[in-house]
């Protein structure tokens, strides 16, 4: 890259920054585009030199804490030893259910739940469907019409419905283990190794700095389109 390249990644990394470190803390709808620059310490025009609005800013900042969260999910599992591969889906998913039903940021997309499982559904995608391939090939699961693209629209669905669920009070906390459950009875999974997985002790979660240098390709953009 170019020197002035450099700087335009450097500069949208750190408005990134800012208005994760905003929307974590207050949420998304209190934060404004003044507030992200200013936390940024960047001119209040420079925003619109990368984003549209403070929903574009937000997309992006989902587009980083998703990548981040696969990221988390694959260390916690490897550095645990885990080598079921149904065990290492489990953990995933209820993993990310934590991390949903603890920041304010996911609150806001909840209520965009098509846009959200979207981006989840390819911001996932590179480690999910890897785990499940790799436990389709080991012989523990047992797709439906053997399509993983499907089941993988399942888990997302059931991820966010549930997450959104016990959030708004409609369901208990303990719903997140009878979510994994149901999620690996849709896989094909053996209904004890399921209900094992959906409530064994989960390995410890890293600590690990979001890269907000990260950008989901314009193929995502594409996808939707189409």
């Amino acid at each position: 890259m170019t020197r002035v390249q450099k700087r335009q990644v450097r500069t949208r990394a750190t408005l990134l920054k800012a208005a994760h470190e905003l929307m974590s803390n207050q949420g998304i709808d209190p934060t404004t585009i003044q507030q992200i620059t200013a936390e940024a310490d960047v001119g209040f025009g420079t925003f619109y030199n990368y984003f549209q609005s403070k929903d574009e800013i937000a997309e992006k900042v989902l587009d980083c804490v998703i990548h981040n969260l696969g990221v988390r999910n694959r260390q916690a599992n490897l550095d645990a030893g885990v080598t079921d591969p149904v065990a290492f889906i489990a953990f995933s998913v209820r993993l990310t259910a934590r991390e949903m039903l603890t920041d304010p940021m996911w609150r806001w997309w909840l209520r965009r739940t098509d846009l959200m499982v979207r981006r989840m559904n390819f911001g996932f995608r590179t480690f999910g469907m890897a785990d499940m391939e790799a436990a389709q090939s080991a012989g523990v699961l047992d797709l439906p019409d053997a399509n993983i693209e499907i089941t993988w629209s399942y888990l997302n669905w059931l991820l966010a419905g549930t997450v959104t669920d016990i959030i708004e009070g409609v369901a208990p906390p303990e719903a997140e283990a009878t979510m994994t459950q149901s999620i690996m009875r849709v896989m094909g999974v053996d209904p004890v190794l399921a209900a094992k997985v959906a409530r064994a002790e989960l390995p410890p979660y890293p600590d690990l700095e979001v890269d907000f240098r990260f950008s989901v390709d314009d193929q995502f953009d594409k996808k939707v389109a189409s």
